[in-house]
């Protein structure tokens, strides 16, 4: 499972808002997609291409960035 966040400039761990959560990568890169979009602003092939790799933007266009990681599911963590 993927648990999908918008940051600050920083990706600072106190800045972390849940916008949702996902079963792929594929669709943790859409969440942040419909993010960008509902503040009319776009996700561009390079920042794309950064949450593929890196699972994470950098210079993301709009206010913060948008970041996700993968936890495991029916475990203590």
């Amino acid at each position: 499972m993927f648990v999908v966040y918008k940051t600050d400039s920083w990706h600072s761990y106190a800045s972390r808002e849940i916008i949702g959560v996902t079963t792929t990568v594929k669709n943790a890169v859409t969440i942040c997609k419909k993010q960008a979009y509902k503040e009319n602003l776009f996700i561009n092939k390079e920042q794309e291409f950064n949450l593929y790799n890196i699972k994470q933007t950098q210079g993301y266009n709009g206010e913060g960035e948008f970041h996700f990681e993968e936890v495991p599911v029916n475990t203590l963590i």
